[in-house]
């Protein structure tokens, strides 16, 4: 008898891929900002395709804020499944989330405690939002 893994993923469909995309979400309003997150939304009238039936995801980070690798694919993964989890609540469209502040912790254990409360807060926040 074999058990199938059934693992939640990330979807390709959920994620931005081109550079156009980018800019799109990038020219548009900071919806949420923190301690060392922003989050951007594309204009919703000129962005959404007319076949996008969830919202995207797209991650910007610069070594200048967060020197070592294993801190930014730390950080990227919790966003993403903070997102994957909170994309159904969230109003359709796309989204880019900036990091803008330096990462001066040094536990990864501390980091990933404070990066889940922030970017929960911040998809809590554009959940709740009706218009932007």
């Amino acid at each position: 008898m074999r058990v199938e893994n059934k693992r939640a993923k990330f979807p390709t469909e959920a994620r931005l891929h081109s550079h156009s995309e980018f800019q799109a979400v990038l020219n548009g309003k900071i919806l949420s900002r923190g301690i060392f997150f922003s989050v951007k939304a594309a204009d919703p009238v000129c962005a959404i395709k007319k076949s996008q039936s969830n919202s995207r995801l797209g991650l910007v980070f610069s070594k200048k804020f967060a020197h070592k690798a294993v801190v930014r694919n730390l950080i990227k993964r919790i966003i993403r499944e903070s997102f994957r989890k909170n994309r159904h609540i969230m109003p359709i469209n796309d989204y880019v989330v900036r990091l803008h502040s330096k990462i001066t912790i040094t536990s990864l254990i501390e980091i990933k405690k404070i990066a889940a409360i922030e970017i929960n807060n911040h998809f809590y926040k554009i959940s709740r939002c009706k218009t932007y």
